[in-house]
């Protein structure tokens, strides 16, 4: 009768203790593992991309209207990003009317940062961050800021090497809470704060703190589905300041405080199957971001 060599019968087992006491190690410990899955992204990442396009041409990206023409699509991102400079503009004379009154006392002030936006392809997902072909000349780092479609939050950089990076999006499990600002009208004059946490599926969920009428008490004015949510929050650098988070897809009470309103945010793109970002690099040649 034939037996198997000892090693032949043992390697299966000793696989599954293994993988077993790595799962119980602390995460720290595990460093020397990222040097594996750099070499698997250099084997991966030149066929990844084309399967990425050829599954976007499956399930579309766009969580708006599918219907839509490419010279629709094409105005209403011209339209975001111009609101979105309306949206910072404001938001700078707000802030310039601080500085004022900070200068008058001798406060620092920081100096604006132009930014470049940086185009590049998403080869592929790893565990709950895109791959981005990416390089370290570019100036990309850990933390970089990184959009779609110009204006639409899509997270920051965890990793970068040489060759690619690790975006972690504001959807996913691990992300930090985002605060924020609803829209109220159209002008930008009227907001509320919330602050969001990703709750799975791609969707972000908060309490939102409304404003009262002078002296009433009463909401100044009522939050609606479709509202647009956008960033605000000193946790990130000052030129993702008013970048979409998403639009209100959904209001509720909050089940910990009823007499206040919590509401679901979806981001305009599936930030897990977009095929192109944005790096926002700071230009230190000067410009105003």
């Amino acid at each position: 009768m034939h037996h198997q060599p000892a090693y032949v019968r043992w390697s299966m087992p000793l696989c599954v203790v293994a993988m077993v006491v790595l799962c119980l190690l602390p995460s720290a410990w595990l460093d020397w593992t990222n040097w594996f899955g750099a070499q698997a992204r250099v084997v991966v990442s030149p066929i990844a991309h084309p399967i990425t396009m050829a599954k976007n041409l499956v399930i579309p990206q766009s969580v708006g209207n599918p219907y839509a023409t490419q010279r629709e699509r094409t105005l209403q991102s011209e339209l975001d990003r111009y609101r979105s400079l309306l949206y910072r503009e404001q938001q700078e004379n707000e802030q310039l009317s601080a500085l004022v009154k900070r200068l008058s006392t001798g406060a620092a002030v920081t100096p604006d940062i132009a930014i470049t936006q940086i185009p590049r392809p998403v080869t592929g997902i790893s565990r709950e961050f895109l791959v981005v072909r990416s390089g370290g000349h570019e100036q990309v780092s850990r933390s970089t800021v990184v959009v779609v479609n110009a204006v639409q939050l899509c997270g920051r950089v965890a990793e970068a090497d040489k060759r690619t990076a690790l975006v972690l999006p504001i959807t996913a499990k691990d992300a930090q809470p985002l605060l924020g600002n609803v829209m109220l009208d159209n002008t930008g004059t009227q907001t509320a704060r919330c602050m969001l946490s990703p709750i799975g599926k791609g969707l972000l969920e908060g309490d939102i703190t409304m404003p009262v009428a002078d002296g009433t008490g009463i909401p100044a004015a009522t939050i609606k589905v479709g509202m647009e949510v956008r960033l605000l929050d000193d946790q990130w650098p000052r030129h993702a300041q008013m970048l979409l988070i998403g639009r209100i897809e959904s209001i509720a009470p909050s089940p910990n405080q009823p007499l206040r309103q919590r509401i679901t945010v979806r981001p305009s793109v599936d930030l897990r199957s977009v095929p192109e970002v944005f790096f926002r690099v700071p230009d230190m040649t000067g410009g105003t971001p």
